[in-house]
């Protein structure tokens, strides 16, 4: 194992991006589900919409990244 050491602003922008990316695929998928009758199934529909969507904007916002939607 090395003894790679990543900053923590480089470490924050990954982090950040990562979760700007899930936070688009998942806003995509409800987005599909609701307009256009995509399948979906149920417990991802909630999850996605009372959990994970509100959790990825907080924490996006906390790491001092921005949300489009």
């Amino acid at each position: 194992m090395s003894n790679l050491t990543i900053p923590h602003e480089v470490a924050d922008g990954i982090a950040v991006a990562c979760m700007q990316d899930q936070l688009k695929y998942l806003i995509e998928e409800t987005r599909a589900h609701v307009e256009d009758g995509a399948w979906l199934h149920p417990e991802d529909y909630y999850n996605n919409t009372v959990k994970y969507i509100p959790a990825l904007k907080l924490l996006i916002a906390y790491f001092g990244g921005t949300v489009d939607d």
